[in-house]
């Protein structure tokens, strides 16, 4: 059996369900959790991260009521920063790479990514952002253009034929068949319904 978890690193409540997600994985170590991606900021929404900047500290006190967690202020110095985009494509492509190259270490990527973006501040549009997490995983990696389309769009194709268009999302896939499971951000609850699933 497996677990999908629909996410995206620029996703705060991806950041916000985190621990419930490594909960899930600690509990149940013979269930595959596999992050499925499906590239929420593309295309006409791509743009400064900046003029993103007032939606999120709305959404920012919810998260932190609901899960704990919320944005650092070290993020958001990084969206101001002139240049800086919001862009699902280059997170997609470094975890892209590191599914084709370390398939039993992309979801730890993907958490450490989202982490990584929402506590320091990290610029998922600068390579240098993957290869410190990729340093601290002990993986040795040379990623590919971060800007490559082609290589995002392979990435979000499992999730779109999911129909991923809420994040995060989770399914548990019984007998081939993906089966909803509703999202818990409180991780004791979440990882006792997979339990109970299983």
């Amino acid at each position: 059996m497996e677990l999908l978890y629909g996410m995206d690193p620029l996703c705060g409540w991806c950041y916000g369900i985190g621990p419930a997600i490594r909960r899930v994985v600690a509990d149940q170590p013979g269930l595959t959790v596999r992050p499925v991606l499906a590239g929420p900021v593309t295309g006409p929404r791509v743009g400064p991260y900046a003029e993103m900047e007032g939606y999120i500290r709305e959404a920012s006190q919810r998260l932190q009521a609901v899960t704990g967690r919320a944005p650092s202020e070290a993020f958001f110095d990084m969206i101001r920063r002139p240049g800086v985009q919001g862009d699902s494509a280059p997170p997609s492509v470094a975890i892209s790479a590191v599914r084709q190259a370390h398939p039993d270490q992309v979801l730890d990527f993907a958490l450490r990514v989202t982490d990584a973006h929402f506590s320091i501040g990290a610029d998922l549009n600068d390579p240098a952002s993957y290869h410190a997490i990729l340093g601290e995983m002990g993986l040795a990696l040379d990623l590919p253009d971060l800007q490559d389309i082609r290589v995002a769009q392979a990435e979000w194709q499992a999730g779109r034929a999911l129909g991923l268009a809420s994040f995060p999302s989770l399914w548990l896939v019984q007998d081939g068949v993906p089966v909803p499971l509703a999202v818990d951000y409180d991780p004791a609850r979440l990882s006792d319904a997979v339990a109970h699933r299983l």
